[in-house]
């Protein structure tokens, strides 16, 4: 992902998402050492993720205790548990709610059983302030792994993988999150999985439903982007991870032409039937800035949006629903019916 700038084509719309991921070599068939990237690209190995569980002090400082973890979704399908930083005491009213309702709605869409624990700033990430221009952040722990172990678990789920340039033989990202959805790491397991922040500094709407005004930013699609990209909705495509180049599995369904993956962050489209169908146009991250994986601007009022403006609704459409489901994740009744 990359740190949130102004649009070339409007003085009003900028990139919400910030850049940062973590990183851990594969061992073998279990999981090594955990490693966290954070939004600079700087990578060190973490320890005690496991065990976090309380919100962090943010930044500036704050004397606030921070509000109880809110877990939302069903016990029978996907939940996430927002786990408050301290920060978030001092948030306008209905910053909690507009991030636990884009939460329940993600929850809604997914059958997989799991919880995802996501640590959750109010003008700072992990305890750091926000990258300038940033309207939303997110962090990740995650492992690196073969594309064996990625296409594996993906063709239980009914993918094929029959492009001519396939990267057989690089390592792949995949996030806690995802790793939990493949069966790599215990769907309940309590560790801490990544963390999301969103701007103090910009008006933002924090309704529900409706329209944000002329010179609000949506809070409510700013945090389904953040939280899917915790569940793995993101793309590196080829970037040196380790001495390296790597992939994520997102990056699998990234196509220049049927048959031809991108491997590249200048555009190309997903699909799901080996580059047959386009199902949305990515942002030409090479040319635009912003996040690879993002959808492009063609793809208009979307949640998934490399950039966004004030006054916009980000929506979630058929086309978000397939593209995480992508990455593994089961389609409860609801989301089959929208996907």
């Amino acid at each position: 992902m990359f740190s949130g700038e102004q649009s070339p084509n409007s003085a009003t719309a900028w990139s919400p998402f910030g850049k940062s991921t973590t990183f851990s070599p594969w061992s073998g068939a279990g999981l090594g050492q955990e490693y966290l990237m954070n939004d600079s690209g700087a990578i060190s190995p973490t320890f005690g993720a496991s065990t976090h569980r309380s919100g962090l002090t943010s930044a500036p400082s704050a004397s606030a205790a921070a509000p109880a973890p809110s877990l939302v979704g069903s016990a029978n399908g996907l939940q996430f548990d927002l786990i408050w930083d301290s920060s978030v005491a001092s948030a306008p009213s209905g910053f909690i709610q507009a991030v636990k309702a884009a939460a329940q709605t993600l929850a809604s869409l997914f059958s997989t059983r799991e919880v995802v624990n996501v640590d959750v700033g109010y003008g700072e990430i992990a305890g750091t302030p926000l990258g300038s221009g940033a309207l939303g952040e997110s962090e990740s722990y995650g492992y690196l792994a073969n594309y064996a172990a990625v296409t594996n678990a993906l063709r239980g789920d009914g993918y094929s993988f029959a492009a001519s340039n396939e990267p057989t033989g690089s390592q792949f990202f995949i996030t806690s999150a995802e790793t939990k959805t493949m069966g790599y790491v215990n769907p309940r397991s309590t560790s801490l999985d990544g963390y999301v922040g969103f701007s103090s500094a910009y008006p933002m709407y924090y309704g529900t439903s409706g329209t944000p005004s002329s010179s609000q930013y949506d809070l409510y699609s700013i945090a389904e982007h953040e939280l899917t990209e915790v569940m793995g909705r993101i793309g590196v495509e080829g970037a040196p991870m380790n001495g390296a180049a790597t992939y994520t599995p997102l990056d699998l369904f990234h196509y220049s032409a049927p048959g031809s993956l991108t491997l590249e962050g200048n555009g190309g489209y997903f699909s799901i039937n080996n580059g047959r169908t386009n199902l949305g146009a990515y942002n030409n991250a090479a040319a635009n800035g912003g996040d690879i994986a993002d959808w492009a601007s063609s793809v208009a009022n979307n949640s998934f949006d490399a950039f966004t403006a004030p006054g916009t609704a980000g929506a979630l459409t058929s086309n978000d629903v397939i593209e995480t489901a992508a990455l593994g994740y089961k389609l409860s009744a609801l989301g089959s019916a929208i996907a």
